[in-house]
């Protein structure tokens, strides 16, 4: 017997509202299947997330507990948004090192201003794999890229969108084939695609492979409309929707106790 893999909808005004019809459309219609983790089961679906009103308030759940410690506790808690370490880490390439350090696999921020970066341990990994190796140059000048380099995807985005605002082509991506494939530590997020509305309104959107949708999603989704807002400052227009597709939106089998009392105190409170 085949069993298909729920394929679900969600639409809300804010970020915060959006967590919560999310988890709820999860918990009850998601499939529970194996995966990887030592967790082995997670229930899981395709999701789509649509969010007309994406900086409006609440930016996330005050039911979402991981949230709510990263961004109203701790030295962070009455900084703006943009100024949070999460954010920072995003917009600003603050953990970029640990890259070069061999600690992190990637970072988001890497991926998208310093694509094809040259990590040493994924070169030593991939010879030791006989597998290919990756070298960027210089279209121009046909030198070749140094290891602290990579190519800026967003400054080539900002400029595509300055000079033709139609354009269909307005993403940028993390995934490196020659490696993502065959070493662990891929990143979750895939790209960041744009459309602009009569010159004057950005649309931003985002997909990922996979996603932790009770721990990551709030975090993630308030870090990227912040990412979002940065880039629409950039183009001097205005962020007003945000999209959020994920091919595997799952909650993890070591959370579903916490996740059924959610919904039990909820299920209480409404009575």
């Amino acid at each position: 017997m085949v069993t298909h893999l729920p394929v679900l909808f969600i639409e809300a005004e804010t970020c915060g509202e959006a967590w919560e019809k999310a988890v709820e459309a999860v918990w009850y219609k998601g499939l529970e299947i194996e995966q990887h983790y030592s967790d082995q089961y997670s229930k899981e679906a395709t999701v789509l997330v649509n969010v007309t009103n994406p900086l409006k308030e609440p930016r996330f759940s005050r039911k979402d507990f991981i949230s709510v410690s990263m961004f109203m506790t701790g030295p962070d808690k009455k900084k703006p948004y943009r100024e949070k370490q999460y954010v920072r880490d995003l917009l600003d390439g603050d953990m970029d090192h640990r890259v070069l350090e061999g600690i992190e696999s990637y970072t988001y921020h890497e991926r998208l201003f310093c694509w094809g970066l040259v990590q040493p341990k994924h070169l030593k990994l991939l010879k030791e794999k006989k597998l290919p190796l990756m070298k960027l140059f210089d279209s121009i000048t046909q030198k070749e890229f140094k290891v602290n380099e990579g190519i800026n995807q967003l400054e080539m985005l900002i400029q595509k969108a300055i000079e033709e605002p139609i354009s269909r082509k307005l993403q940028v991506t993390t995934w490196e084939p020659h490696k993502d494939l065959v070493i662990s530590g891929a990143p979750c997020l895939q790209r960041i695609w744009i459309r602009i509305i009569e010159k004057k309104y950005m649309v931003f959107e985002t997909h990922w492979r996979s996603r932790d949708l009770y721990k990551a999603w709030g975090a993630n989704v308030l870090g990227f409309t912040e990412f979002a807002k940065w880039l629409a400052d950039r183009l001097n227009l205005e962020f007003i929707q945000y999209v959020d597709f994920s091919n595997s939106l799952h909650i993890y089998k070591s959370d579903y106790d916490q996740v059924a009392r959610h919904f039990e105190i909820i299920e209480k409170r409404s009575k």
